[in-house]
């Protein structure tokens, strides 16, 4: 009976929704579903010497594992009834369709130039102070350096790599220069920054100068090279030796230690999160204090978050998810999903128009707070997920605010 009203629930939702890469619902859908179909794969197919088994959580009986899998499919099914509850109230038939198909603003080279090779320079003063010789090789992966010099090399290298991208057509040489420096710079800090920046320069260039028939063959290529790359950039962790030296030479001297950690990152990124949740329902004991905390949109140190989040875990590891805590609490989980299913429902109407009216900048932006509550829903606390529900509340709220004042993003 609940496999049929999923499949009814899809089936009305696709009348109303129009695919999309950048639409929040088809993200939802794609993720969670993959999910339940990865897991059921791997939990039947994989010879238990070749699971991961985090924190001994893969071996689930049959019969547990259909008990997580049933609270999955409940969770998709609140979360369709909101969103339909919002494009039926609101009569929406469909998300509106667009193409990034628009040109640039007349663009300063020189200055983008200029503004890229002193923020080289910056880093590489940054790079001396805080590391010193320790970027190219240290003992551990994890060093006391200045978080305050940290975070702005990493904000500075995020805006390098922007430049890098928008400047491909003009200045190609320079362009992939860039991506090389900040690219190898993340890489001796051992930072998933490297995947995260290397993805930005790319999505830039994808949107920016690629033709129609151009932008699939460019999937094709890069979408598996990504895959790759992040297992090899997770892999630097767990290097004996840490620094750029032993993290660039990592592919010659222990290739399988990449292809293990590709793996791991699509267990960890779509199966582990199922199992995490079981036993999150397990264990979590319902607890209102805990739940009004978990849902408060204040800093957490204006709430009593930072004395009662070390009972909100599995072990000192791994956090409850957030799927588990709140269907701990059935008719709460039934009315979070359902606002859910609104919120994602509106913004996908508000992130396409954005898009479809060129402001890039501000859709974009609105997109990855709103979707970012997916994966954080998966493998986190509630309260790490819905803080991205509230970020993404308050900017939109302020683009109302800045648009009634004529101010163009």
């Amino acid at each position: 009976m609940i496999w049929a009203l999923l499949l009814l629930g899809l089936i009305l939702i696709r009348k109303r929704t129009i695919f999309s890469f950048f639409s929040p619902l088809v993200l939802f859908y794609g993720f969670f579903i993959a999910s339940i179909l990865i897991t059921i794969l791997y939990h039947y197919n994989m010879p238990n010497e070749w699971k991961f088994n985090i924190a001994k959580l893969d071996n689930l009986t049959n019969a547990e594992l259909w008990t997580s899998i049933d609270v999955f499919v409940r969770m998709i099914i609140y979360f369709t009834v909101g969103a339909l509850f919002y494009k039926y109230t609101f009569k929406i038939h469909k998300n509106i369709p667009f193409e990034f198909n628009f040109n640039l603003p007349k663009i300063n080279t020189f200055l983008l130039e200029l503004v890229s090779l002193l923020i080289i320079l910056l880093n590489i003063i940054l790079v001396s102070s805080l590391y010193g010789k320790e970027i190219f090789l240290r003992e551990s992966y994890t060093t006391d350096y200045n978080k305050f010099g940290v975070m702005i090399m990493e904000y500075s290298l995020l805006f390098l790599i922007f430049l890098g991208g928008v400047l491909y057509k003009q200045r190609i040489i320079l362009s992939l220069l860039i991506a090389f420096f900040v690219t190898i710079l993340c890489l001796g800090f051992g930072s998933r920054m490297a995947t995260i920046f290397l993805l930005v320069y790319l999505f830039v260039i994808y949107i920016l100068y690629l033709e129609k028939p151009h932008k699939f063959i460019f999937r094709i290529i890069w979408i598996p090279f990504i895959i790759l790359f992040f297992g090899y950039n997770l892999s630097l962790r767990f290097s004996e030796l840490h620094g750029l030296g032993p993290y660039l030479s990592l592919p010659f001297t222990d290739p399988y230690a990449i292809i293990e950690n590709t793996f791991f990152n699509i267990y960890y990124t779509l199966v582990f999160g199922v199992f995490a949740t079981h036993k999150t329902l397990i264990e979590y004991i319902p607890n209102y204090q805990y739940l009004t905390t978990s849902l408060n949109p204040s800093p957490g140190f204006l709430t009593d978050w930072y004395s009662i989040y070390k009972n909100l875990r599995i072990n000192p590891y791994a956090p409850f998810t957030t799927i588990g805590e709140i269907f701990s609490y059935p008719f709460i989980a039934f009315l979070f999903y359902f606002f859910i299913g609104v919120f994602f429902a509106y913004f996908e109407k508000v992130i396409h128009s954005l898009l479809s009216n060129r402001k890039f900048l501000t859709g974009f932006t609105l997109f990855l707070l709103t979707t970012a509550f997916i994966p954080y829903s998966f493998e986190y606390n509630l309260r790490s997920a819905t803080r991205y529900i509230y970020y993404a509340l308050i900017f939109s709220i302020l683009l109302r605010l800045l648009s009634k004042i004529k101010f163009k993003l």
